[in-house]
């Protein structure tokens, strides 16, 4: 006779929501993708813990990283629900400083984000197909994020 009991082991699953969850860690290697096509080496993480900083250095959530300086080359997987002040840190510390900065976000091209600090040669961008499974403790998202994610790549400016 057999047994109607199945002994398993659940494996825990993340599952990607904007409005429960807003500090996505960014898979490994999508950050060698952005770092490889810019030829970028982030020394400073503006947006991790010390689990899953992808760099030298990090702010974390206990370090007002809005109100601290970027003046390392940089990697910003930003707080989703706030991009356009993200951005705007982004690109005044990348001016202020003249630092290389590279951000992971949605690529939301009609929003005054965008129009005041992206488009107009202010930046680089790297559009990616398809959609990114964002990690949660190490563990890939059974969903996609819900929409579609660019590098924005802010260079640092050379004398000629």
């Amino acid at each position: 006779m057999r047994s109607a009991f199945v002994i398993g082991v659940i494996m825990p699953k993340a599952v990607f929501t904007l409005s429960k969850k807003n500090d996505w860690e960014t898979p490994p290697e999508l950050f060698k993708l952005g770092c490889d096509f810019f030829g970028h080496s982030p020394l400073l993480d503006v947006c991790a813990t010390a689990e899953n900083s992808l760099c030298k250095y990090h702010y974390n959530e206990q370090i007002d990283a809005l109100s601290k300086p970027f003046d390392l080359p940089f990697f910003a997987n930003p707080p989703y629900s706030d991009l356009k002040t993200w951005i705007r840190k982004c690109y005044l510390e990348h001016v202020k400083h003249n630092v290389s900065g590279l951000l992971l976000t949605f690529a939301k091209t009609d929003t005054a984000a965008f129009h005041d600090y992206v488009f107009g040669g202010k930046a680089e961008i790297l559009f990616l197909r398809g959609r990114v499974k964002f990690w949660n403790k190490g563990i890939p998202s059974i969903n996609p994020a819900p929409y579609a994610s660019c590098f924005i790549f802010y260079r640092k400016k050379y004398d000629i």
